[in-house]
């Protein structure tokens, strides 16, 4: 393939197809997840295998993506590219939070969230200097060298080992993070087997968890609703958001990259008011501010400057949602659902994000319907967040039986 595929469409085509291309692979989410619970229930791989494995394919999708002979199979790479992109995130995300204390999850859940809005910021870079689409490809894939490391340095989730009666290889994990932090490590395995004891997991270790644990189990049930609701939401707002971005500047590498900046301010702020005033009140806050931003961005397009300010207000809230609700629904759920849990969130906000472009393009039929549906749907989740308890300085929980 020589030359790339050069299409012309109209800017609504361009924004949809460009969208659901990026979006369409992300269903796939679940698959890494079910690999995840299925070992919790067979006691086989955990955490760290279900990343490194998606880190894999990321590496070897994004070296082969340059080589492809034609488009069909450059789509179906970059197709497993994605797939094992939003695996990585989620499972890198719960493994995180799993290693955490508990008064330092908001510090890294900000740590973790900025760097992908800084990534966002830099790509332009990388399409501005590689304007061939093969060496933008392995430019692209070039960072991902980094996964190598992780073969070395990332350790399986005590939490998970734990769930599942791997009490030896936990202490071993939780004396290297106590010593690496200058914290006592005496008696370390007397500590794994009270941890093991309060959650009861002799009784609980042979127990398979599986999707209709979602919706079998009561509490579950409700907790899962919600948080799909407003996943789904999310989704559809934070694209109905960032469709004004371009408008920041007429050239559009400045645009992309200060659509990545926008985010960070609202990431900033979301950590801090979780931990001031907890999960539930900062989302509740977060979404209001976009939907009544998302409205407002109805005013005339003379309103330049006042649009600008209130679409990136609308972005920035919407980010800042977005790092919340991860670290809120990796919370809200027991060690052996939490991937499944969080695989189907991130499955239905993929599908709010996948309508989004369609809502966005209804401006020619009325330039008022976008606004005011992205200004209503995030009241709709707000709502939803009412129903949900706080999780703000509690500890992770088990089973389901800990619910």
């Amino acid at each position: 393939m020589n030359t790339f595929y050069i299409i012309n469409l109209n800017s609504f085509s361009v924004r949809v197809e460009l969208y659901m291309g990026f979006q369409i692979s992300k269903p796939l989410t679940p698959m890494w997840n079910e690999l995840v619970d299925r070992t919790v229930s067979s006691h086989g791989f955990g955490r760290r295998p279900a990343l490194l494995t998606a880190c894999t394919t990321q590496l070897i999708a994004g070296f082969t993506a340059p080589f492809c002979p034609n488009y069909i199979t450059f789509t179906l790479v970059r197709f497993f590219n994605g797939a094992a992109v939003a695996g990585a995130l989620l499972t890198s995300f719960i493994l995180m939070i799993e290693t955490t204390g508990i008064s330092k999850r908001e510090l890294m859940n900000c740590i973790v969230s900025v760097p992908l809005s800084v990534g966002e910021m830099i790509m332009p870079m990388f399409s501005y200097y590689l304007r061939s689409w093969t060496r933008y490809s392995f430019g692209l894939a070039l960072p991902n060298l980094v996964f190598l490391v992780l073969f070395f340095i990332v350790p399986e989730s005590p939490k998970w080992l734990i769930s599942v009666g791997r009490l030896e290889e936990a202490s071993l994990i939780m004396t290297k993070i106590a010593k690496w932090n200058r914290l006592p490590t005496e008696d370390m395995m007397d500590r794994v087997k009270i941890i093991a004891f309060e959650s009861n997991v002799d009784a609980h270790k042979n127990v398979k968890a599986t999707y209709l644990d979602l919706i079998k189990v009561q509490e579950i049930r409700w907790k899962n609703i919600g948080c799909c609701l407003t996943w789904f939401i999310l989704g559809l707002s934070f694209y109905g958001s960032n469709q004004y971005i371009g408008q920041t500047s007429p050239n559009v590498f400045v645009a992309i990259a200060m659509a990545g900046a926008i985010q960070i301010p609202g990431i900033l702020l979301s950590g801090y008011l979780c931990k001031r005033f907890g999960r539930r009140h900062t989302l509740i806050f977060l979404f209001i501010l976009c939907g009544i931003s998302n409205a407002l961005l109805s005013v005339p397009d003379d309103w330049y400057y006042f649009k600008l300010f209130i679409g990136s207000t609308a972005v920035s809230s919407a980010s800042g949602a977005f790092a919340t609700v991860y670290m809120f629904t990796t919370e809200l759920f027991p060690t052996v659902a939490r991937n499944m849990a969080m695989g189907a969130s991130s499955t239905v906000s993929r599908i709010g994000s996948m309508l989004a472009p369609f809502i966005a393009g209804l401006t020619a039929t009325g330039p008022w319907i976008p606004p005011t549906v992205f200004g209503l749907v995030p009241f709709a989740a707000a709502v939803a967040c009412f129903c949900l308890p706080e999780t703000r300085g509690k500890k992770l929980k088990d089973h389901f039986g800990e619910t």
